[in-house]
């Protein structure tokens, strides 16, 4: 009998120091958003273009580098200022073309989110949002930044969804809905890995200028999103891939249709950057 309990007391105590393998539950990570310091973002983006049709066959293609300091002015919102943005455009040969893109360097824009950290707006000075970079919109960008949480604890596989700009410049309609899940997490580091898909299938409108005048249609779009979090600080590290296909051209007069496609490819990717980093920032945007 006192055997069996040493026994007994043995493995109460085992089960004392392993309380998560003995119970079997998956690691909850906690994900509300903090915005009690400062960070900075470099933001990476690329964006593919092919138009062929009655009016004329395009190729093209932007890239947008940066890096943006956020500051926290309230529970609910945020500043975002550009340290530095540098576009560049390429022609369908991959030729560089002729570009000039404003200093952007101290421009602002406030982002208001909701008490989870789910952006609700963005706003600020018009030329940085709206700065005309071909088939990249900035202010989809800055809001890229925070890409929507969960209003409380996730486990693994636990989904969750929310609302995002469109990708491309050129796109009309309200912002596409996107579902995420939490694919795995580790609640000693506090870290997780998330995924997101785009929910939206009603076909999304689309204009585009061309030497014959300005087309428009209807096409699809796929988004697709990874992310590394940590628990009440937000991503560490993004990355969003996104596609636009069409078949359905309308010509300029807005009554006649023809045949065409128009292909559009969008790559960005995100990442917050440790104190070191940040040192060499400045020496980085130089080159």
């Amino acid at each position: 009998m006192r055997l069996k309990t040493s026994y007994t007391l043995i493995f109460l105590l085992l089960a004392s120091f392993f309380p998560v393998a003995c119970s079997g539950d998956s690691p909850m990570l906690y994900a509300g958003r903090s915005l009690d310091a400062p960070s900075v973002y470099r933001v990476s983006v690329t964006a593919d273009s092919s138009f062929s049709g009655a009016a004329s066959d395009l190729r093209g293609a932007s890239g947008l580098t940066g890096a943006f300091e956020v500051t926290p002015v309230s529970n609910s919102s945020v500043e975002v200022e550009a340290l530095y943005l540098a576009a560049n455009v390429r022609d369908g040969e991959g030729e560089p073309v002729a570009f000039n893109l404003e200093d952007m360097t101290g421009k602002k824009a406030i982002v208001e989110m909701s008490p989870s950290g789910v952006v609700s707006e963005v706003r600020g000075d018009g030329a940085l949002l709206d700065a005309p970079v071909p088939l990249i919109s900035v202010r989809e960008v800055i809001w890229s930044l925070f890409p929507p949480l969960p209003d409380e604890s996730v486990g693994e596989d636990d989904t969750w969804t929310g609302d995002m700009p469109v990708p491309f410049a050129n796109l009309g309609g309200p912002p596409h809905r996107m579902r995420y899940v939490l694919q795995s997490a580790d609640s000693r580091t506090e870290q997780g890995r998330i995924q997101g898909y785009e929910l939206s299938v009603r076909p999304r409108a689309f204009s585009t200028d061309t030497p014959g005048g300005e087309v428009s249609g209807e096409g699809d779009l796929d988004v697709e999103f990874e992310g590394e979090l940590r628990a009440k600080e937000g991503y560490e590290s993004t990355e969003r891939t996104a596609e636009f296909d069409t078949n359905y051209i309308r010509l300029q007069d807005g009554r006649n249709y023809a045949n065409g496609q128009l292909h559009m490819e969008s790559f960005m990717q995100v990442e917050r950057l440790s104190s070191a980093e940040q040192f060499g920032l400045d020496a980085g945007a130089k080159n």
